[in-house]
């Protein structure tokens, strides 16, 4: 017989495979739909994360990234063409330029799923959202550690 903590991780694994299938599904609408994919976000983060006296560059963007420039030149276009981002040229170096976020994200996330995560987050109190935290962040390591 199963004990009670069986079921309950047993139940946790099943919730996670769940949630890989509306992740994939997920990703499969947002590639028919050409919305901001997940490099789009991370690059949205990096620019709105970034200090007003220090705004982000497609230089640091492609660092943070791991990116080559020619992607990161088609990815700011893609942010420019959404209205996201707003390039101007570098204050203190002509040949550069700098990336902020558009007066309409400046204080939004990034694309619906992130309020939606925010939203559902808030339903958490304090406690349970560290263990659903260090459970998500333990999941994510032994991700990262698959090989490629």
């Amino acid at each position: 017989m199963a004990t009670s903590t069986q079921v309950t991780n047993s139940s946790l694994v099943r919730t996670v495979e769940d949630l890989r299938r509306a992740d994939a599904q997920f990703t499969r609408r947002l590639l028919a739909m050409r919305a901001p994919n997940d490099t789009d976000r991370a690059a949205m983060r990096f620019i709105i994360e970034a200090p007003s006296d220090s705004p982000a560059t497609p230089g640091d963007l492609a660092a943070h990234l791991g990116v080559s420039t020619a992607a990161i030149t088609s990815l700011i276009r893609r942010l420019q063409d959404r209205g996201q981002i707003v390039v101007a040229p570098h204050p203190d170096d002509a040949r550069s330029k700098i990336l902020r976020p558009s007066l309409r994200d400046i204080n939004s996330p990034v694309d619906e799923l992130s309020r939606r995560i925010e939203s559902v987050a808030e339903e958490f109190t304090d406690d349970q959202a560290a263990h659903v935290a260090r459970f998500l962040r333990r999941l994510t390591e032994e991700i990262d550690s698959l090989p490629e």
